[in-house]
């Protein structure tokens, strides 16, 4: 099941920084709707995949006392609808909660006022006031994460954007956890229903759309919203074009570019589960392979992002499946062993342990792998959990053209975004990660003669 996310329209954009303010309004019991847009100096919104609810800050600066004169406890309301583009799919209008104030001091003129308001989405308080204690038999993850949201939480059926269906039928009890809490826990075993989707990588998390309930996999899947292109401050500025100038990169930093020890360590390559089965007394051990996982997942490029080098022993680092060893209990075959299948209710529905644990702790860790922050002119339309294109120009030297860096440009997924809004402009931060490469790295002939005398003659 897809997660589709609109396309972008690019009329009614003058300048980069330009975005139109349309609503910035705390709501009190007190004085009903209070326009606050001659009072911030700054307003910044965060999405992240990893993350379950859209959060802010609003910084205010003021001389008529609004904390005392509106009453603020924290239990206020804040309107916020800005955009950039003339499509309405891409303005981003959201109710939030006030939930602190914060850094209060007095500047300027020692009859100014400063604060910070921070702001969160409805259903991150909910969830912290209520809990779950509750059985599901025989029952989808899917199914359960909708009635958490539609039944504890009441989320609206406007921000509910996509609940991926989920396989397996599973037998929970929710131990007395927060719904959030209980959500995280459950997206822990699921596995999407999607064909061509493999692992558990399911993820809860808000947009600007919505919830979202879906697999790693199926985000990767989506079209591209946007291609953001480098362009350095010395480039000619004649052969931009227009989306050149809206939506070029200002600057780009490398938060996780290669660290095999950490990814070895971390059993993003290989590692081992070990389940016992204290009912049967046996034990089933599950290796997990990187580069036959690669094969059969869904994946943002083509390539992977490592090569099949060999160590002194021979073997690749996808091959060791030691580096990282998990061990469980497990019920996978009980209902198959005769004295056990034939007495109704004497088994519990299989958990699954040999494919979400070995592929979770693989997957949510190879997602990130390859991660850059971009600094951009405000996008609106820019969201977690949408797909773009960033063009790194190659930095080797030639005469006359520079093209796209063969490894680092490509398919991204936003993993997070921040928006900030100050008087004098609008931009935006992307956090963008990959788990492969759009042009194979060289695996070195680990027989020839040439590698055994440079590399491992040497070692």
């Amino acid at each position: 099941m897809a997660t589709n996310f609109p396309t972008p329209d690019k009329a009614g954009v003058t300048y980069p920084q330009d975005y139109s303010l349309k609503a910035l309004t705390l709501l009190t019991p007190s004085i009903g709707a209070f326009d606050l847009k001659a009072s911030f100096i700054e307003m910044s919104y965060f999405e992240d995949i990893f993350s379950n609810t859209v959060t802010g800050r609003l910084i205010i600066s003021e001389a008529e006392g609004f904390i005392e004169k509106f009453h603020l406890t924290g239990n206020e309301y804040i309107r916020v609808i800005f955009t950039k583009a003339s499509d309405k799919n891409f303005d981003i209008n959201i109710l939030f909660r006030v939930y602190k104030i914060s850094d209060r001091m007095l500047v300027g003129n020692m009859t100014t006022e400063g604060y910070v308001l921070y702001f969160c989405s409805e259903e991150l308080v909910l969830s912290e006031q209520y809990k779950i204690s509750k059985s599901y038999p025989s029952t989808k993850i899917s199914d359960i994460v909708s009635d958490i949201t539609t039944n504890y939480l009441k989320v609206p059926k406007n921000k509910l954007v996509s609940i991926e269906p989920t396989r397996g039928i599973y037998d929970f009890i929710v131990p007395n956890f927060k719904p959030f809490e209980a959500i995280n826990w459950l997206a822990t075993y699921a596995q999407s229903d999607t064909s061509n989707v493999f692992g558990a990588d399911m993820l809860f998390f808000e947009n600007k759309y919505g919830f979202n309930f879906a697999s790693l996999q199926t985000l990767f899947s989506q079209p591209i919203y946007r291609t953001y292109s480098y362009q350095p401050k010395n480039a000619d500025k004649n052969s931009q074009t227009q989306d050149d100038k809206f939506y070029s990169v200002l600057s780009y930093k490398f938060m996780n570019t290669v660290d095999t020890l950490g990814a070895i360590n971390s059993g993003q390559f290989a590692n081992q589960l070990i389940t016992v089965d204290p009912l049967l007394q046996r034990y089933i051990t599950t290796d997990f392979n990187y580069s036959k996982y690669f094969e059969k997942s869904a994946s943002l490029n083509k390539y992977p992002i490592v090569n099949g080098a060999q160590n002194r022993f021979g073997h690749a680092v996808y091959e060791t499946p030691q580096a990282v060893i998990k061990m469980t209990a497990g019920n996978h075959g009980q209902k198959d062993v005769p004295f056990i299948g034939d007495k109704p209710g004497s088994y519990a529905h299989d958990i699954f342990a040999e494919v979400f644990i070995p592929n979770r702790t693989a997957q949510l860790s190879l997602s990130n792998y390859n991660k850059i922050k971009l600094v951009i002119d405000g996008d609106p339309g820019a969201a977690a959990g949408t797909t773009i294109n960033f063009n790194l120009l190659s930095m080797t030297p030639r005469a006359q053209d520079k093209k796209p860096d063969d490894f680092y440009s490509g398919k991204y997924l936003i993993s997070a975004v921040k928006h900030t809004i100050k008087i004098d402009g609008y931009t935006t931060v992307l956090e963008i990660v990959k788990d492969s490469t759009i042009k194979q790295y060289v695996t070195p002939n680990n027989g020839s003669t040439i590698w055994q005398n440079t590399v491992k003659g040497i070692i």
